[in-house]
């Protein structure tokens, strides 16, 4: 785990059986689930393993893989069909074992991404792909702040109405250790926009996602959104 967090209080908040999004990360989990549908086709031609890393209290739900549900924490995942506990940092799985690996839910902001995506890297058979996201340092959100360009930072933000530490990073920075990694960058997506830059000027969450819902039809570019989701292949 890396440095900033208490592991009883992250524990408190994640190691549950059930789980309430505020307005803001639920349309995140909504664009997620947007874009892994376009990248991990339903039905694939041979039995397909997907590992879920960071499940928490949701599954993917893609016809024809199979998924192993893989999270820090045993309530989330209880009793849930092949679950695993455990680390995305050391995962408890062969090399090569995996046709998908998924790590959403800003996962990344909670761990070292380095171990992590060395770990996907691993997990992954050639050809293989992983989706994951994370709060970004070049987010519209971010400008004019400390955090704001920085390879990462710990910031503090807001889920479910309370403060909460996380890391944000410079999306060059997750991408350059992906392609240390072995992955090519497959396709990029941008969350947040219009909401982050409602929320800059001091917008609250719930006014900040109608504005964004509102002006969908004028897109911003990824580089600039609050949370971005990478799509990598396993070269």
């Amino acid at each position: 785990m890396s440095p900033g967090f208490e592991p009883c209080k992250l524990a408190a908040r994640y190691d549950v059986e059930q789980f309430s999004e505020d307005a803001w990360h639920a349309y995140s989990g909504g664009q997620t689930a947007k874009f892994l549908r376009i990248h991990i086709k339903a039905n694939p031609p041979e039995a397909s393993l997907l590992l879920n890393a960071g499940a928490g209290v949701y599954d993917i739900g893609i016809p024809g893989w199979t998924e192993i549900p893989f999270d820090l924490f045993d309530a989330p995942i209880r009793n849930r069909p092949n679950a695993v506990c455990g680390s995305v940092e050391k995962m408890p799985f062969q090399s090569a074992m995996f046709n998908a690996v998924v790590c959403v839910g800003e996962v990344l902001g909670y761990c070292d991404p380095h171990k992590a995506i060395q770990e996907f890297a691993r997990v992954l058979k050639p050809g293989g792909i992983v989706v994951c996201d994370f709060g970004s340092t070049k987010s519209l959100r971010r400008c004019f702040n400390q955090e704001y360009g920085r390879a990462a930072d710990l910031v503090t933000d807001q889920y479910n109405d309370s403060p909460e530490p996380i890391w944000v990073y410079d999306p060059a920075y997750i991408h350059s250790h992906l392609k240390a990694a072995g992955f090519r960058i497959a396709a990029v997506y941008g969350t947040h926009t219009w909401s982050a830059i409602a929320r800059k000027m001091g917008v609250g969450g719930e006014r900040a996602m109608k504005i964004q819902r509102r002006m969908e039809w004028l897109p911003i570019p990824a580089v600039c959104a609050d949370v971005v989701t990478i799509v990598a292949a396993r070269l």
